[in-house]
């Protein structure tokens, strides 16, 4: 199920995840990461949940990224209930709301460690700010190694709890992080964020749906409404000037 712009679903995203209780210094690093890569048209996706999941999904939903939440109930049913504020600033933002649960599905609390595969799948990398031994966090980092994703951490004071979880990924491989740039060179996204700006005008409608997940030319065709003949003229320029690829055949991600 999906409310809202579902082109956001094929742009380059970022997963940032963290303790629903964060501190101070926990709540500074997620506005501060979510608002850098959201201004560099970054995809910012997190869960809806309190503390880390929501600043993210604030600090993002206005900036040229924009957000992506992804529930564990149906659209019925918004956990927190402070956070339908937040869901309809989200839409109203140009953002985007799925879950895989029909509108009338209740709240379970067995069903948010599930959807995490969903939050770390649609994304490139995954950042951890905050994160207990025994957490969601972990949860969504741990599917993001398994699905072959990046996991970013900020390290965190050793003597905290909330900075335990983050600490260990770090020690078992995860990527140390102390500015939102190392991310993007980490993942060498900084290019499509500047090459964006040497794509002929005409092109940028289709090239901004091309992300790291494939697309067809058919779902290209579907989210710009334009005729089939000419996405696929656009799809052949942008392949031939090497701006995207194919991924498998008719399937096309950046280059």
């Amino acid at each position: 199920m999906l409310c809202g712009d579902e082109s956001l679903l094929y742009k380059t995203s970022i997963a940032i995840v963290g303790s629903r209780d964060c501190d101070n210094y926990g709540k500074e690093q997620t506005k501060r990461f979510a608002s850098y890569l959201a201004q560099k048209n970054i995809c910012i996706v997190s869960g809806l949940a309190r503390g880390v999941d929501s600043i993210a999904h604030y600090y993002s939903k206005d900036k040229e990224g924009k957000t992506v939440a992804v529930l564990a109930s149906g659209f019925e049913h918004i956990y927190p209930p402070e956070n339908k504020i937040l869901f309809e600033e989200i839409l109203n933002d140009g953002g985007c709301i799925i879950t895989e649960w029909p509108p009338e599905t209740e709240i379970d609390m067995h069903r948010f460690p599930i959807r995490n595969r969903i939050i770390s799948g649609i994304s490139v990398g995954t950042l951890v700010v905050e994160a207990k031994y025994r957490s969601g966090t972990n949860i969504t980092a741990h599917d993001a190694m398994k699905q072959r994703r990046e996991v970013f951490c900020i390290p965190g004071d050793i003597d905290s709890i909330r900075s335990y979880g983050a600490n260990r990924l770090i020690d078992e491989g995860a990527n140390l992080v102390t500015s939102p740039k190392d991310i993007i060179d980490i993942l060498e996204i900084d290019g499509y964020v500047i090459n964006n700006k040497s794509v002929e005008p005409e092109y940028n409608d289709v090239y901004k749906l091309v992300g790291t997940i494939p697309i067809t030319a058919n779902e290209v065709v579907r989210l710009t409404k334009k005729n089939i003949s000419e996405v696929n003229e656009i799809l052949l320029m942008l392949e031939l000037d090497e701006f995207i690829k194919q991924a498998s055949p008719g399937k096309y991600v950046l280059n």
